[in-house]
């Protein structure tokens, strides 16, 4: 099946009148304005939820995506998932740091949108870019593949720059999905995240072996998570390099060892250096996967379905992720190409670290015993457009992607140390049971939102129940929720989580296990007062802080860059979507 559409010529006013039209009208200057407003203060008047409601049935309903069950009123008619983008009304995006008018949207004049066939190909073998840079042969292919990319047209759809404006235009706010003017396509923060990116870079790397002739052709991974390859790969720092992007933190380049705690305030950092440093990521990796395993948007972000705004809900593996693109990106202000996900995609370093990122989730999915994560049309029919190797426009879904090997690739197999890694318990436990440190005063989280830029906070917190048996913890998971998170800043925002157990209404003064953390790259202009949330799976890290029998825990919040609100701090139980516990990874056949 396809759809026509008609780009250049046809080209509609955004309905929200902040977007400016894609065409050669003055930059940023409204031209024709719709009756629909969007504000961009978040106490400003919203239409109230049943017309949005009816909004979003009448849009199914004229799609012929609408069944019988769908008469019913109520929230469910929003239960839907997004929808792919009109690019017929692609718009201008913004960027916090970077500004309005950033030219983002796709070169296309006109085509048809099919539904994409997936070519079968031999299966295709990604490997480590530690590895690659010992094989010429592969080199030669992989620089001219990019050199090629980089010569041709402007407005052809395969240039190195408008493959990076992809990522710029899902991220930036140039689409507004369909049937819900001002609401922004956004792919992070959610459960798009990973779906998303892991199509991104199969078009991308097959646009690559198209321009050289080459069906083989894959892109390496930068695997980060293993000591051999926590420096930057080499094939990048090459300033003769058509794979070199001169917007980079050089100061990060090999020797030096990329730091998970990393933030753009350099008095931060997890302070570990060499050996310390590669066990301290290991373990970050290693407690990751463990407290996220038995509840999948722990792991890969909460939901995103049509018609929501794009508030911030990441799971752990994306706020690695982020952490990641503001290591390399660039030391100062603004940041650029990797610290803005305007800009990300311009450093083919990207694809590299994308490609690990997607490395991660298939590990985590053999983990899972291939268990899908979310088995919800929500999720599962979320829709994408893309230019493919065939140069057509093509839509693709998410339930068509779920392994790698749907997409006809797989990733060399290397050693994964941090799965067997003995971590041990916190410092802080193992000091509590030598000597009794010294209390200080902890009181509950107070009412109302609290704001935060330097100074830590610490709270305490209530537990729904202590002392959980083991058939208990297999039903639910135990959940630590920053609640209503709201950045109140143009740069990256990061701030740590940190649990430990206290004595009565005290705790000690060093703040326990490293829960997790919350990241965020600068990409969006609009300021939609989005109230984001954070949850961090706890249910191991209270059996290493040997911690089951207490009723209350001490969670600290720690700034590193940034300032930000948060309404509350809560523990609640959550049903699991996965029974098992062992990180022993269950491969086909096994």
């Amino acid at each position: 099946m396809s759809t026509t559409v008609g780009f250049l010529s046809t080209i509609a006013p955004s309905a929200c009148p902040l977007h400016d039209r894609r065409s050669g009208a003055a930059p940023c200057r409204r031209l024709i304005r719709s009756r629909i407003s969007c504000h961009s203060n978040g106490d400003a008047p919203q239409p109230p939820p049943s017309s949005l409601l009816m909004d979003r049935r009448d849009v199914l309903i004229a799609l012929g995506g609408l069944t019988g069950g769908a008469a019913a009123a109520g929230k469910m008619a929003l239960a839907a998932p997004v929808m792919r983008p009109d690019l017929s009304k692609c718009h201008d995006a913004s960027s916090l740091v970077l500004g309005d008018c950033l030219k983002c949207c796709p070169p296309y004049t006109s085509g048809d949108i099919v539904d994409y066939t997936f070519p079968e190909t031999p299966l295709r073998v990604r490997r480590a870019a530690q590895e690659v840079i010992k094989d010429s042969e592969y080199m030669d292919k992989y620089k001219e593949a990019v050199r090629r990319m980089k010569k041709l047209p402007d407005d052809h759809p395969w240039n190195f720059y408008q493959q990076a404006q992809i990522h710029c235009a899902y991220c930036n706010d140039a689409y507004d999905q369909v049937g819900f003017p001002c609401v922004p396509v956004q792919i992070h923060y959610g459960w798009l995240f990973l779906p998303w990116h892991r199509y991104y870079l199969h078009f991308y790397e097959r646009i690559l072996g198209k321009l050289i002739n080459d069906d083989t052709f894959t892109l390496p991974f930068w695997n980060y998570d293993s000591p051999h390859g926590m420096t930057m790969p080499e094939i990048f720092t090459d300033a003769s390099s058509p794979l070199y992007d001169g917007n980079r933190n050089t100061s990060h380049y090999p020797p030096v060892i990329v730091d998970y705690a990393h933030s753009h305030d350099y008095t931060a950092g997890s302070g570990e250096t060499g050996n310390g440093l590669v066990r301290a990521n290991q373990c970050v990796m290693q407690k990751t996967f463990k407290r996220s395993l038995q509840r999948a948007e722990l792991f890969m972000g909460e939901p995103q379905r049509a018609g929501q705004k794009p508030c911030s809900g990441p799971g752990q593996l994306e706020c690695i992720h982020n952490t990641i693109h503001n290591w390399v990106g660039m030391k100062e202000y603004p940041h650029t190409d990797m610290g803005d996900f305007a800009t990300a995609a311009r450093d083919c370093i990207f694809f590299s670290h994308h490609a690990n990122i997607d490395r991660l989730w298939h590990i985590y999915q053999t983990m899972r015993g291939y268990k899908i994560e979310f088995n919800n049309p929500d999720w599962l029919d979320s829709t994408f457009i893309f230019y493919d190797e065939n140069e057509q426009i093509v839509r693709v879904k998410v339930r068509g992607c779920l392994t790698p090997d749907k997409l006809w690739y797989t990733y060399q197999e290397v050693p994964i140390p941090w799965i067997d890694l003995d971590c041990g318990k916190s410092t802080e436990t193992k000091e509590k049971t030598k000597t009794e440190p010294s209390l200080v005063r902890v009181e509950p989280f107070g009412p109302g939102p609290m704001e935060l830029s330097k100074t830590a906070l610490r709270a305490r917190v209530p537990r729904p129940k202590k002392n959980r048996l083991k058939a208990e913890k297999e039903d639910e998971v135990e959940v630590l929720q920053i609640k209503d998170i709201v950045v109140d800043t143009e740069g990256p925002v990061r701030f740590d989580v940190y649990i430990a157990k206290p004595y009565g209404d005290q705790a000690g003064t060093d703040y326990g296990e490293f829960a997790g953390t919350f990241v965020r790259l600068p990409h969006t202009k609009k300021d939609y007062k989005c109230k984001g949330s954070l949850k961090l799976g706890i249910t191991s890290l209270l059996e290493d802080i040997d911690a089951d029998d207490s009723e209350n825990l001490v969670v600290t919040l720690l700034p590193q860059i940034g300032k930000f609100t948060i309404g509350d701090v809560v523990i609640k139980l959550l049903p699991t979507d996965y029974r098992g516990t062992s990180l022993k990874r269950k491969i086909s056949g096994d």
